[in-house]
């Protein structure tokens, strides 16, 4: 395996471990949420709601699942993640995508922490309990994988401006 600009294989395998860790946390949450909404509406009936937000939940299993496949591959040959968001064709700094993942951190960290205390300790906002477990979910998810992004840039960016494939 090689590491581009002497960045060490050790860095690259703990930022790995770490996002494969949380985003398969979130990807238990989501298929535990998606698990609970089914029983739910063999017991209750479904409602079209109900309908569209197992197909959400579905979407977005597949969609972290996916993620969580990718951090698997990419621990047997380095690959660039999230190179399209960050990185120009080169592989200098995109300004314009650093500065939107950075916006989009913050209103999913923001997102996630409102419906959070909402569903689990204090009904914050005026919707049913299962549509906030939904949204918590999708909040986390985005989360997870934006903030990866800005790690990743910050963590194996170079002073020529380009990065490390881990």
């Amino acid at each position: 395996m090689s590491y581009s600009y002497g960045q060490s294989p050790k860095k690259a395998t703990v930022f790995k471990t770490i996002y494969l860790t949380i985003s398969a946390a979130v990807f238990a949450y989501a298929a535990y949420l998606l698990i609970d909404y089914i029983v739910y509406g063999f017991k209750e009936g479904v409602t079209f709601d109900d309908c569209v937000i197992l197909i959400s939940s579905v979407i977005e299993l597949l969609f972290e699942g996916a993620v969580i496949g990718f951090i698997v591959r990419s621990y047997k040959a380095p690959t660039i993640l999230m190179k399209n968001l960050v990185f120009k064709q080169d592989g200098t700094p995109y300004l314009a995508g650093i500065i939107i993942v950075l916006i989009g951190v913050l209103i999913t960290a923001a997102l996630s922490v409102v419906f959070f205390i909402s569903a689990y300790f204090h009904q914050l906002i005026k919707l049913d309990a299962r549509d906030q477990y939904f949204i918590l979910s999708v909040g986390l998810t985005l989360f997870t994988n934006l903030l990866f992004t800005e790690i990743y840039f910050l963590t194996f960016r170079h002073e020529s401006g380009s990065f490390a494939i881990i």
